[in-house]
C-alpha cells in the first residue's frame, strides 16, 4: 500500500479533533458520575442515540449485514425486531431504571443498582449480576470475532492469490 499526502492529512486533522474532544471532556468531568453519565444531564435524545450507538454498533455494522449475506435477505426482519426492541425498551424500562437508579445511591451500573435495590450486604447480588453480563457479552462478541476472523482470513488469502497471480 502506498501512503499519500491528503489520506496523511485527513488521519492526522481526524487524531487532533479527537484528541481536542477527549480534552474539553476531561476538563469537563468532575468526577466519576461524569464521566459515566456525564453527570446526569445529558438530554433523552443524546441518551438514546448514545445507547443505540454502543449498543448496537458492532451488531449493524458486521452481524446484520453477515446475517443477510450468508442467509439472504429474509434475515432483513432482524431490523424489524432490533427497532421496535429498542422502542420498547425506552418506552417501558428507561424511564423507570433512571428514577430507580437515582433513588438507590445514584446507582451507575445495573449491578450497583441491584445491591443497592435488594441491600445486599454481602455484594453477591452484584458479582453474579455481572457475571451474568459477561457471559452474555461474550456469547453477543464470540460470533462477531469468529466472522471477523473468517472474513479477513478470506480477503487476506484473496489479495494474496491476486499478488502472486
Amino acid at each position: 500500500m502506498t501512503t499519500n499526502t491528503p489520506m496523511l492529512v485527513t488521519f492526522a486533522i481526524y487524531i487532533f479533533v479527537m484528541i481536542f474532544i477527549g480534552l474539553i471532556a476531561y476538563r469537563a468531568t468532575n468526577n466519576f458520575d461524569d464521566y459515566i453519565l456525564g453527570g446526569r444531564s445529558l438530554g433523552s435524545v443524546v441518551t438514546a442515540l448514545s445507547a443505540g450507538a454502543s449498543d448496537m454498533s458492532g451488531w449493524l455494522l458486521m452481524g446484520l449485514p453477515g446475517a443477510v449475506f450468508i442467509y439472504g435477505i429474509s434475515e432483513s426482519w432482524i431490523a424489524i425486531g432490533l427497532v421496535i426492541g429498542a422502542y420498547l425498551n425506552w418506552k417501558l424500562v428507561a424511564g423507570r431504571l433512571r428514577v430507580h437508579t437515582e433513588a438507590n445511591n445514584n446507582a451507575l451500573t445495573l449491578p450497583d443498582y441491584f445491591t443497592s435495590r435488594f441491600a445486599d450486604k454481602s455484594k453477591l447480588l452484584r458479582i453474579i449480576s455481572a457475571l451474568v453480563i459477561l457471559v452474555f457479552l461474550l456469547f453477543i462478541l464470540l460470533p462477531v470475532l469468529l466472522l471477523v476472523q473468517h472474513y479477513s482470513t478470506v480477503y487476506l488469502t484473496s489479495v494474496i492469490k491476486m499478488q502472486s497471480g
